[in-house]
């Protein structure tokens, strides 16, 4: 399961389509951003704070999409 798809916020805002070619670096980029807490493969509560935090925050907003533009 794809748990990064709760950032698409800031998929767009990066100009980013996830296509089967990036789609594991876009994981890897999100999975990183997160940390730890987020396990592979089950979309825990973390993530869903990790999401809120991130998106209520433009600080935070703005690391996550500048990592993200480097998928390109």
């Amino acid at each position: 399961m794809a748990c990064w798809k709760w950032f698409d916020k800031a998929l767009k805002e990066a100009g980013i389509q996830v296509t089967a070619k990036n789609k594991a670096r876009v994981d890897d980029i999100i999975h990183r951003y997160v940390g730890d807490k987020a396990v592979y493969g089950r979309c825990s509560a973390q993530w869903k704070t990790a999401r809120t935090g991130i998106q209520g925050n433009p600080q935070r907003m703005q690391e996550l999409v500048s990592q993200l533009r480097s998928v390109g």
